[in-house]
């Protein structure tokens, strides 16, 4: 570990669940790794070996927390996950999510960056950290229970204090989308590690710390702290400050930013034991709908889908059941639009069930037995991609518009299509991010989606791009043209938006805050005409008087660079990443986007040279779409470089 003085605690707890026990080591060179992403993806490289799926004993599921979590750094409460995640589709990749609360801020002051989980358990178990005592707890009681009644039941037993990781029935049960769930609404949500947990017979991470986290220079943070809350204070808005009182609710330890979070009484009409939910646009969803109508063609298929309505106020106790059976509330916006998209064709029942999908009470017995795997719950449970591969219920190209190999079995999230409205050069952005990912990558790289709104378009189609974000655009991504319709210079957008993701998830910050391109305004009028820019090396900024650590934001790039690679060599050798996998999200994108009708071309030549200007970006090579060796070597990736090397020999012999 390299020499800090603050920040880390440079202690890594390893748990083998197979031999039941628990012992403690170094975290990595964190002049190398930086963060989480880092020290997760040498670890997937390591230690998790070909031939792995998401639910063997061999696969390693890690929590970690960086530097600024539990400071009270501006959002720094946010905990990194790594695994291989169940729901890739077709082929279950290395891939990440993270989760905000108060857990990660727990683990930190208990005196650990990272908790590496291996094995499985004989019985189920719960993981019990206070501080140094560290113990593997009898959770028979507790299995089956869902994410709310386990919650309450752990704290009961220990304390109100202790922060508590949880899955219900669905991770249980192994379902491909199932979460790891906190308090309400905080989760790992999209890549199904709540089954990689239920697979291991993990119920629970339940932790109390009492040490706090150690600062090198405490006034030098103040201070820091002080200048990237008033760049950030109004949040994704950037106007105004954070509001305050009920039902305003952070959602993260240290977050300070105005946001849309808020708390809701339920009417607990379903029994989950919990009073109060707390609603994001996820959970939103549930109860306003979501997806806005699409009309599109793509060759010969036609799609005409309309927006799946929400269930008003039921939808609220609805959206609080998918939290407490922890599965992704994430659900509504893909299997809602397919249900809706089959009863426009006439299709009312489903697996032997009616399709009564204004009904709650329908929506409550399709979520309770997909995530118990009763009936048809258990096809359910493989989600939408995998269901339509075995039943083929409705047209193909309906189910794949939803979800498919190209969004990496997950559903197509601010593509322009499926969701939002994302037009160019915005969609393309989202197409060369999923092309290169394992998962709904978007979420963590919304930065630049967000620039949509700064645009305005003429009735006759013409874009007005303010000169203020043209200024931004050149500042930050190095040419004004990235902003305007088209590709051009997409590829280092994207390029810097990865590498800022890695920057993000390993600092244990805000995506829709970090990185902190635009700055806050108090009003509008105070907006008119001013410079728009933040300041994009605030998380090197919080960092330095943090950890005192001298480390500047173009040291963090280049780390984070070096963690995208290796993580992309993870799939490569144990999953048979290549060119051909990426170029998977071609027919996504050959729909028009909802708004400027865009879309990549019937032969794809644009996309593709497309993809040549990315791989040459990174230094992999155009035909296989594998880092060179020489890259890797030149990041500091020597292990990695050896074996490309070798599997690329080996697939010239083939």
């Amino acid at each position: 570990m390299s020499s800090f003085r603050g920040g880390y605690t440079g202690r890594t707890l390893r748990v083998d669940l197979t031999a039941q026990t628990v012992t403690v080591e170094e975290t990595p060179d964190v002049a190398k790794w930086l963060g989480p992403r880092g020290w997760q993806a040498l670890v997937g490289w390591n230690e998790v070996p070909p031939g792995t799926g998401p639910f063997d004993p061999e696969n390693r599921l890690i929590f970690s927390a960086g530097p600024l979590v539990g400071t009270g750094a501006p959002t720094a409460g946010r905990t990194t996950v790594s695994t291989i995640g169940p729901r890739g589709y077709p082929e279950p990749m290395w891939t990440w999510a993270s989760m905000g609360g108060y857990w990660g801020a727990e683990l930190k002051y208990a005196g650990y960056d990272s908790i590496i989980v291996q094995g499985q358990a004989s019985a189920p178990c719960y993981l019990l950290i206070e501080d140094d005592k560290v113990t593997l707890e009898d959770a028979s009681d507790l299995w089956g229970q869902g994410a709310y009644a386990t919650q309450q039941a752990l704290k009961a037993r220990h304390s109100q204090e202790h922060q508590i990781a949880i899955i219900g029935p669905a991770g249980e049960n192994r379902v491909r989308f199932a979460s790891i769930i906190h308090r309400l609404s905080n989760a790992v949500g999209n890549g199904g590690f709540g089954g990689v947990m239920g697979a291991k017979g993990l119920k629970a991470i339940v932790i109390r710390g009492t040490k706090g986290v150690p600062i090198a220079d405490p006034q030098g943070f103040l201070d820091a702290v002080r200048y990237v809350w008033n760049l950030t204070r109004g949040g994704l808005g950037h106007l105004g400050r954070p509001d305050a009182g009920y039902p305003i609710v952070a959602c993260t330890h240290g977050c300070s930013v105005k946001c849309y979070t808020r708390l809701r009484p339920l009417e607990d009409r379903y029994e989950t034991g919990a009073r109060m939910s707390m609603m994001t646009c996820n959970e939103g969803s549930w109860s306003g709908g979501r997806a806005r109508t699409y009309e599109g063609s793509r060759g010969q298929d036609d799609l005409s889908l309309m927006n799946a309505p929400g269930l008003g106020q039921m939808g609220v106790d609805i959206a609080n059941l998918v939290e407490d059976m922890g599965i992704t509330t994430w659900s509504f916006n893909t299997w809602g639009v397919y249900f809706a998209g089959l009863k426009a064709l006439g299709i009312h029942e489903l697996l032997g069930q009616p399709l009564n999908t204004d009904d709650p009470d329908w929506w409550r017995n399709w979520i309770v037995q997909l995530s118990h795997r009763e009936g048809p719950g258990n096809e359910y449970a493989e989600g939408l991609a995998r269901f339509y591969e075995k039943h083929r219920i409705g047209p193909e190209h309906l189910a794949e518009f939803l979800q498919s190999a190209g969004s990496r079995g997950h559903g197509w999230h601010r593509d322009g299509r499926a969701l939002e409205v994302h037009p160019s050069p915005f969609w393309e952005y989202a197409a060369l991010l999923y092309a290169v990912s394992t998962r709904d990558v978007t979420s963590s790289t919304h930065g630049f989606l967000f620039w949509t709104y700064d645009r305005k378009t003429t009735p006759d189609g013409e874009v007005i791009v303010p000169e203020q974000l043209q200024e931004l655009s050149e500042r930050i991504y190095g040419s004004r043209r990235a902003v305007f319709p088209g590709d051009e210079h997409i590829e280092y957008v994207t390029a810097f938006h990865q590498h800022r993701a890695v920057i993000k998830d390993s600092m244990g910050v805000c995506d829709w805050v970090f990185p902190v391109e635009r700055r806050t305004f108090e009003t509008r009028e105070e907006a008119e005409g001013a410079s728009l820019y933040g300041d994009i090396e605030a998380e090197a900024v919080l960092f330095r008087p943090c950890t005192g650590i001298d480390m500047d934001i173009k040291e963090m790039e280049h780390i984070g660079e070096r963690v995208i690679n290796l993580e992309r060599c993870i799939d490569i050798r144990n999953h048979g990443r290549d060119r051909a996998i990426d170029e998977l999200v071609i027919p996504h994108f050959q729909w028009p986007e909802k708004s400027d009708g865009t879309c990549i071309s019937e032969d794809a030549y644009e996309f593709r040279a497309l993809l040549d200007r990315f791989y040459d970006l990174r230094g992999w090579d155009k035909r296989t779409g594998w880092p060179t060796p020489a890259r890797l070597e030149q990041l500091g990736l020597a292990d990695a470089a050896q074996a490309i090397e070798a599997l690329a020999a080996k697939r010239s012999c083939q």
